[in-house]
């Protein structure tokens, strides 16, 4: 059993360590891209009839298949990895797998041109960088909204890309992280309000919601304590936590936008879609780099106090327990 343990933790340290110094495989060989591609593929050969019901039903099957699929094949490969090469080559391989689901560094790495670029007053390229990490139309957006949209884009990541994943994968391992890894792909690429995806989308988008419910309200006071260990106004961001919460149209997403809000002292403002937090507008640059801190500050904080035992006393055993079902599985056929 210790040795077991002494494998976990070498999962998470080398995985957290590979993110933080290394950032995001090559897309050639990222499963969330080859996620991607099943899902893209599913969407194209999805035929939407007009009809809810029957859309609905669809887009059931089209989110079903890939969240079966993904963590049955990457843990039956785990399985035979552990059966014939060793705990080593498995626990090795795990981390690789693992990091490939979560991202610390790589916010930092997509919001730094943008600082670079309004810093130097580059609003044209600024907007070129904040195209790549938002949906919305940048092309109007003066620096103090690009600033804005950046330093969202960080705080909402923190859930999505950070404490979600890393809290299942504490619940169950690597089977449990790519269930969701995949769940939170189908709400990027088909959980949209508008058409064509309102109906076939709406499965995918209210699975991702149940799926971050938890995390959303949990990564609270891990952002307070991060706060509060920058010296940054962790009680603003507790007040604006509980104001502007519920200013998004997801249930979950304003938790942690608001409090890194109201803990930068500014306010956050997507047009025509909401306001967060009680400060003016940023017009400093420095924020965006602000907001990627905090993130990364609680961050690891979540894995220490949270994810490492969750994982090493629970996910872990699931994980190997799942895994067991396949000798099962052999031992029929």
């Amino acid at each position: 059993m210790s040795e077991l343990i002494l494998y976990g933790l070498l999962m998470v340290i080398v995985a957290v360590a590979i993110d933080m110094l290394l950032g995001e495989p090559p897309n050639a060989v990222h499963p969330v891209v080859w996620i991607g591609k099943v899902i893209g593929f599913m969407d194209r050969h999805t035929k939407r009839t007009g009809r809810k019901r029957t859309d609905r039903a669809k887009g059931v099957v089209l989110a079903l298949v890939p969240l079966l699929l993904f963590p049955f094949v990457f843990t039956l490969l785990l399985f035979l990895l552990r059966d014939l090469f060793g705990a080593l080559v498995w626990a090795i391989v795990c981390a690789l797998l693992l990091k490939t689901m979560f991202a610390i560094n790589a916010m930092g790495k997509h919001t730094r041109p943008i600082q670079e670029a309004l810093e130097r007053g580059d609003m044209e390229a600024a907007r070129k960088g904040a195209s790549m990490i938002v949906s919305r139309d940048v092309n109007k957006l003066d620096r103090e909204h690009i600033i804005s949209c950046a330093a969202e884009s960080a705080a909402e990541n923190t859930v999505d890309s950070i404490f979600s994943p890393l809290f299942f994968f504490g619940l169950g391992g690597i089977p449990f992280i790519v269930f969701y890894r995949v769940s939170n792909t189908l709400d990027a690429m088909v959980g949209y309000i508008d058409q064509p995806y309102t109906h076939v989308g709406w499965f995918s988008a209210r699975l991702d919601d149940c799926t971050n419910y938890i995390c959303a309200r949990i990564s609270l006071p891990f952002i307070l304590l991060a706060l509060m260990i920058l010296g940054m106004d962790w009680r603003g961001a507790w007040r604006d936590a509980r104001k502007y919460h519920k200013a998004t149209l997801s249930p979950n997403k304003g938790w942690s936008m608001s409090a890194f809000a109201g803990g930068l002292g500014i306010r956050f403002e997507k047009i025509g879609w909401y306001v967060m937090g009680d400060g003016p507008l940023p017009t400093d640059p420095k924020v965006i780099g602000d907001t990627v801190k905090v993130m990364k500050v609680s961050a690891l904080l979540f894995i220490a106090l949270v994810v490492l035992p969750l994982f090493l006393f629970v996910g872990l055993n699931v994980q190997i327990y799942i895994e067991n079902l396949f000798s099962v599985l052999f031992g029929w056929l």
